[in-house]
């Protein structure tokens, strides 16, 4: 689990079920260096990391669109393609957190609130999001994303602000060291 996944561990129990949105391949909450350095390298300057170097909760589905991503992260925990516009298929409260990390950007602004609303829906106790505190087309990380080849979702096509995911609720943060936006929207029991 890399800077990222630790600050998330702070906010899920390790009875929470967790929904990852947009998982990728679950970097943020995973040990899967192995695909971020290559699994040679990683033998050489790594020793192998354990599996409690992952998120600590009850269960993770992780979602996403392309089947690459979804590969990698089948190696964690169970997963579905599925894309953000297809959120209504959960059930009110069906998962403990729901995480949302570098994902939002990638749709349009409408897409994203929309999705928002569909994330407070299907939590039962928080909603976790991570998204860039400006706005950049992010022409430059297109190509080969995780040594993978070309990603075809990788453009950012909006900008959340932060006060107006203030205003939705959301608890704001710039955490080090890229001080990007973390927003946990937390539900009144």
């Amino acid at each position: 689990m890399n800077w990222l996944g630790k600050i998330i561990q702070r906010y899920v129990s390790t009875d929470d079920t967790v929904l990852d949105l947009g998982c990728g391949i679950m970097q943020a909450t995973t040990d899967n260096l192995e695909k971020m350095l290559g699994q040679n390298l990683k033998n050489q300057l790594i020793k192998k990391i354990s599996k409690s170097d992952n998120l600590r909760c009850k269960s993770t589905l992780g979602c996403d669109l392309w089947e690459k991503y979804l590969k990698v992260a089948n190696r964690h925990w169970p997963v579905v393609k599925l894309g953000m516009n297809e959120l209504d298929k959960f059930i009110d409260e069906s998962f403990d957190i729901v995480l949302c990390i570098d994902v939002l950007e990638h749709l349009e602004l409408q897409e994203a609130l929309t999705a928002i609303d569909h994330m407070k829906r299907i939590a039962r106790k928080k909603v976790i999001i991570y998204t860039p505190s400006s706005f950049s087309t992010n022409e430059q990380h297109v190509e080969n994303a995780w040594g993978l080849g070309d990603n075809p979702h990788q453009m950012h096509k909006c900008f959340l602000e932060p006060k107006l995911l203030q205003n939705m609720g959301f608890e704001i943060s710039f955490p080090e060291p890229d001080k990007n936006t973390f927003g946990v929207f937390t539900k009144r029991q």
